[in-house]
Formats: C-alpha cells, sequence, structure tokens
C-alpha cells in the first residue's frame, strides 16, 4: 500500500485494534477508502472514517443539487414506496450511519431531524430519482477501443481500454471538487472491486473488479416513469452487484454477461447507457466492449460496435443518447469523438485521455462540469484518474496510474498468529465538544496522547491529568471539523471527536 499521508498512517495501524474495517490514505492526490469485511463492517468503516464528510455533502451539495428542502423530503416519501434496496446496500446504509454516529452528531439543524439511512438510499439514487425531481447536469462521456485500434498502442498492444467523464452539478460553494474519492472494497463474499465516487454515495457510478469487468453509468435521452411495478432497485446498487459476486447470472464462469444481466434483471425508474469492458477472453465472441441501453418506457437492448457502422470496428462511443432502443438524435460530443476517429482511427491510451479532454466541460458552480476523468485498462486492472479541482479540470491533469496491486490486499491480513491484544478502551467526551474535552485512556504520561486533524496535522493541544486514567484538555482555539485523538504509547488505540462552534 502506498501511505503517503501521516493520519492514513495512523488510521491503518489502529484498524485491527478497533474493530473498523477501514482506512483512509492517499495515492498523489487521489484520497482512497479502504474498506473490507462484511457489508455492514464496510458501511461501519465508511461512515466512521467519513462522518463529517458525508453530513456536508447531504446537508450542502445534496441539498442544493435537489433544489429545496421540500424536494429532499417529496423523494424520502416516493423512495420507500416504489424501490427496493438490495439487502447488501441496507445493511451498507445502517453501518454508515452507524459509523458516522460514533463520531458526529447526526441531528440536522438544515433539516431539522437526524440524518439516517434512508437519507443514502436516496443520495445514491440520484440518476433514478431524476425521474422525478429535476437534477441538474447529469451528463457524462466515454470512448473505447480494443484488437486492431489499439495494437500500435506500446502499452495496450491490442487490449482493450475506456476513458470516461464523469459530468455531474457542482455547487455553488464548489464543495464537490473536494469530495471526489476512490473506494477501495474487499468484500468478505464476493468480487474485489473499486468504485470512483463521493461521500454519501454507495452502488457504482464508474468502477472495476479483480476479474477486470468495468462499468460506467451515463444518463440516456428518454427519461420518466411510466411503468411503477415491479418496484424499481437503484441502478448504480444493480451495477455494483454485478461487480461485486463472484457470478451474478450463475452461469459458471464470471464474464461480461453478469454486468449485462446485473443492470437489466430488475425494473428500472429511468433511463441509462452503460458503457461495459472487459478481458478481451472474457467477452462475447470476443467483444469485449457492450454498451446497454436501458429505459422506464421500452425495457433494454445492447449495442455492439457492428451496430455503428460509421465507426471503424474495435472501437465504441457513448455520450447521452440511445441508438439502438431509440432511434439516434444529434449529440456534439458524440459527433467530436466521431470526427477524431474518423481523421485517425488508431487509439492509444494517450488519445483516449484526449479525446475526454475534447468533450469534457470546465465546473460552473451552481451548474455542473466534468468532475472525473478515468481511464479503465480491463486486461492489467489498472486505471488512470483525476479529479478537477477549483485550479484545474481532471482532463487537464496527467492521470494517476493506479495499479491493481497497489490497493490490495487494502489491509493487513486479519488472522495473525500470536496471542490476540485486548486494547484498553479509549473514550472521549463531550461529542461534540467545543471548548473542553475529557479522555479515559491508560497512558504514562499526558504527553502520550496526541491530536491530529484530518490532514494529519497534529494539533497543539497539551492535556492534564485529573485522576487516574482520566485527562482534560482546553480546545478553544481548534476550528470545526473532525479530529483524531492517539494513544502514542499503544499506537492501535485512537478515537475521534467532532469540534462544533
Amino acid at each position: 500500500m502506498k501511505m503517503t499521508s501521516t493520519l492514513a498512517v495512523i488510521l491503518a495501524l489502529v484498524t485491527p485494534a478497533v474493530g473498523l474495517n477501514g482506512s483512509l490514505e492517499t495515492i498523489g492526490d487521489i484520497r482512497v477508502l479502504n474498506l473490507w469485511g462484511t457489508w455492514e463492517e464496510m458501511g461501519y468503516a465508511y461512515g466512521y472514517l467519513l462522518g463529517q464528510d458525508l453530513k456536508d455533502f447531504y446537508e450542502g451539495y445534496f441539498l442544493e443539487l435537489a433544489g429545496t428542502q421540500e424536494n429532499v423530503e417529496v423523494l424520502r416519501t416516493y423512495f420507500p414506496i416504489y424501490f427496493t434496496v438490495p439487502g447488501e446496500f441496507v445493511d451498507y446504509a445502517d453501518g454508515i450511519i452507524a459509523g458516522a454516529s460514533d463520531t458526529i452528531s447526526l441531528w440536522s439543524s438544515v433539516y431539522g431531524r437526524n440524518i439516517d439511512a434512508l437519507d443514502i438510499f436516496i443520495s445514491s439514487s440520484v440518476p433514478d430519482l431524476s425521474a422525478v425531481v429535476d437534477f441538474p447536469h447529469l451528463f457524462c462521456s466515454s470512448s473505447s477501443a480494443w484488437g486492431a485500434a489499439t495494437l500500435g498502442d506500446p502499452v495496450l498492444l491490442g487490449d482493450p481500454a475506456v476513458s470516461r467523464n464523469l459530468d455531474y452539478y457542482v455547487d455553488t460553494g464548489e464543495t464537490i471538487l473536494d469530495q471526489n474519492l476512490l473506494i477501495v472494497h474487499d468484500p468478505e463474499i464476493g468480487q474485489d472491486w473499486i468504485s470512483i465516487s463521493f461521500p454519501g454515495f454507495m452502488g457504482c457510478l464508474s468502477g472495476m473488479n479483480e476479474t477486470g469487468l468495468n462499468a460506467s453509468l451515463n444518463m440516456g435521452n428518454y427519461s420518466g416513469t411510466s411503468q411503477t411495478a415491479p418496484t424499481f432497485v437503484p441502478i448504480c446498487m444493480a451495477l455494483a452487484l454485478g461487480l461485486s459476486s463472484e457470478d451474478f447470472d450463475s452461469s459458471g464462469t464470471c464474464d461480461i454477461s453478469d454486468v449485462m444481466t446485473s443492470v437489466t434483471t430488475w425494473n428500472r425508474s429511468n433511463s441509462y447507457d452503460i458503457h461495459v469492458t472487459s478481458p478481451a477472453d472474457i467477452g462475447i465472441s470476443g467483444n469485449p466492449v457492450v454498451v446497454a441501453e436501458i429505459n422506464n418506457h421500452t425495457g433494454y437492448d445492447f449495442r455492439y460496435a457492428t451496430d455503428e457502422p460509421t465507426i471503424s470496428p474495435y472501437r465504441m462511443i457513448l455520450t447521452n443518447h440511445h441508438r439502438v432502443l431509440y432511434p439516434p438524435v444529434s449529440c456534439y460530443r458524440y459527433s467530436r469523438l466521431l470526427d477524431s476517429l474518423e481523421t485517425n482511427p488508431d487509439v492509444t491510451l494517450d488519445r483516449l485521455w484526449n479525446f475526454m479532454g475534447a468533450v469534457g466541460e470546465t465546473p460552473v458552480p451552481g451548474l455542473g462540469g466534468t468532475l472525473q476523468t478515468i481511464i479503465f485498462q480491463p486486461e492489467q486492472r489498472r486505471t488512470g484518474l483525476a479529479f478537477s479541482s477549483s485550479e484545474t479540470i481532471s482532463y487537464d491533469k496527467i492521470p494517476e496510474w493506479i495499479e491493481w496491486s497497489d490497493i490490495y490486499p487494502n489491509h493487513d491480513p486479519q488472522s495473525v498468529e500470536g496471542e490476540p491484544f485486548e486494547p484498553v478502551d479509549l473514550h472521549v467526551y463531550p461529542n461534540p465538544a467545543s471548548s473542553v474535552l475529557y479522555v479515559t485512556a491508560e497512558v504514562s504520561t499526558s504527553d502520550q496522547l496526541q491530536l491530529f486533524d484530518l490532514s494529519g496535522r497534529q494539533q497543539n493541544v497539551f492535556f492534564s491529568k485529573i485522576t487516574s486514567g482520566q485527562y482534560t484538555a482546553d480546545i478553544s482555539d481548534l476550528g470545526s471539523g473532525l479530529y483524531l485523538l492517539v494513544n502514542s504509547s499503544e499506537i492501535i488505540e485512537s478515537g475521534s471527536f467532532l469540534v462544533l462552534r
């Protein structure tokens, strides 16, 4: 594992003893959330490590995305009636809420109630619920190539690759630009899989599994809902189940049909185009790329390279419109990519990245733009990744190339020979705190209690002993936020608390 953040190292070290199945790290400027264990255990770690981010996302970004608090309440009423959440994600969401509540107060003065699992469900179902509420700027673009198209690239040598822009709403405060992250899952049962996402979101918008299957979700152009029965399963959760299952369609092998099946098994509430790629040997008749076109009104169909005769073989383009489920419509991004491929049909990794620059959009607060630019290489289980910031758009950055071996295994072995260590609890209270903090801990001296912010910076806070095992500190100079307290004499002990002003 590449640990480049002080805080990430601390979290990784304290994880086994406190029973937290997760850690935070950075790879270059990519924030990485590592999760392992059962779905509930992964969820708990998610909430514990990103509780404040999740709350900020829901109170700020999601509220602005939805438009009004009334719209949020409409979605909370609508969702339980028309949607069924797979058991894995019920456990995941329950874990997230439990983990977050152990680090922050989930009471929201914005909504006048506690943030709960239903909030996680609806924020994870924006593509589905955009059929009910007009969420702005849900656009994306992608392009893939393989075989003869990539044979001349010295890295690909004929292997498949796909590039992808995630275009999403950008809030007026641009907080979403600081929220992007790579989530690395190692479930107790099923495939290791990654999802490129942000706090407050479950499922998969863009992801890949250990077999090399990967998929990216685009919105389709025939939106709306006319068939409300049977109940819907959120499309990003369905996609994630296709990636995380050992063999979703029970065919005897894990191949491209598993994701094709997972995204078309249940009723869908809206219109989607999903770019699915795989290693060549687990494609369909040697074809490692397919686009699933899905619509509530009509059903679904699959698009292959042979369905696009204007494009040279072994190449696919996807923006936000169907081409086989409905007749194609004009799209300037599609036309721009098509013109480029007609001019030069040879595709390299550099060209795939540059394609996304040609169709990307500058993030505009209050409107939207490109948040993430990604390349997936299925054969190599390799990802090129960049996130937009307020200074630089993702496709203008040099991608951070992440090998599968950089992120897996994403935690230390869970069974280590020797006697198990029974840690002494470290308690921090009140939580949230404002001016004075109290700590229960077994330390030799008070200076073994060290405080860090979420950037890994140690804070200039001194603890004084009240009585045996009891300490206090003046934290009135700390800014609002989440902090980590570490017992440095036993690095396997930690606690976190929230400061509110």
